[in-house]
């Protein structure tokens, strides 16, 4: 089965709306937005392959509680602008063009919620520009655990064959993709198969899957940079990542200024959706406290 059609997200979720955010350099991005837009924000930056959707549960949760909550497809994801010359789709690249969305936005600080790859962007726009870093959570983060390199013969393929993957953009394809990310008693529905899928009926899709693999740095954070994250940076992830896999986890969290590690038994790489009521709480626990990240006052 072949899907064809567009992402029905966030088509259900009350208070939920897209749009697209031209970007200072021309860049189009799709941004999913929920809450009060006069509400204090908060960015969401989602992981490798994925899209907003990935927020589904918890931006509800951020919104009821007051939250402009503001969840983008990253460049060459999701329903965003997929094709961009070689070397943009560094970690780099991908942060500063978050900074050009909020400043899009008009915002000029903001806490950071990042995912996977994510927390790696995530962690890149707190290095990039620290003083606008209000307070930073990473879920799952890459640069925090081991990625497998599974796909590292991907380096070796020529981005013209890339689109010689879409053959292969199945139901079956996703079912092992999500049985490969949930932990051990995860679930999920056929909407999930058909919203991660959806995405991949784009042609230019699979060159920016390709060269992300090619450009992006999934390796470990050095503990030189980990000690410029934010204070009290908030790490969570669950015992059963088996995509990046948390056994060094510890460790990197004690690099950073009084970091916090959470983990979560029997959960996968997906913890805001595997654990949805858990992290929400956790995480409006942390944008709640008076801490502001980067000033030295106590949790």
């Amino acid at each position: 089965m072949q899907v064809t059609r567009p992402s029905h997200f966030p088509e259900g979720y009350a208070g939920c709306q897209a749009h697209d955010v031209t970007l200072s350099d021309g860049v189009r991005l799709r941004l999913v937005e929920s809450g009060s837009p006069t509400g204090a924000p908060v960015l969401l930056v989602h992981g490798f392959g994925a899209s907003a959707y990935q927020w589904r549960h918890l931006m509800p949760a951020l919104s009821a509680d007051g939250w402009r909550v503001l969840a983008p497809d990253l460049p060459g994801h999701g329903f965003s602008q997929l094709a961009l010359d070689d070397g943009q789709y560094t970690r780099a690249a991908y942060a500063r063009r978050l900074w050009m969305l909020l400043d899009a936005l008009g915002i000029d600080r903001s806490p950071v919620i990042g995912h996977s790859m994510g927390g790696a962007v995530a962690a890149e726009m707190a290095w990039q520009q620290p003083a606008r870093i209000e307070r930073l959570a990473l879920l799952s983060p890459a640069g925090f655990g081991r990625v497998p390199w599974r796909a590292r013969v991907l380096h070796l393929v020529p981005d013209a064959l890339a689109p010689v993957a879409r053959a292969f953009a199945s139901i079956a394809a996703a079912r092992v993709v999500l049985g490969d990310v949930y932990g051990p008693d995860g679930t999920w529905s056929p909407r999930d198969e058909e919203e991660l899928l959806a995405p991949y009926a784009q042609c230019d899709i699979y060159r920016a899957m390709l060269r992300t693999m090619k450009e992006f740095d999934f390796r470990l954070h050095e503990d030189a940079a980990l000690a410029r994250l934010p204070e009290g940076t908030l790490v969570v992830f669950g015992t059963h990542d088996g995509v990046v896999r948390p056994g060094d986890a510890a460790a990197r969290v004690r690099a950073v200024p009084r970091g916090r590690l959470v983990m979560l038994p029997r959960i996968g790489h997906l913890p805001q959706v595997e654990a949805a009521a858990q992290v929400a709480s956790l995480l409006l626990e942390f944008l709640r406290s008076p801490r502001v990240a980067g000033a030295g006052s106590a949790d």
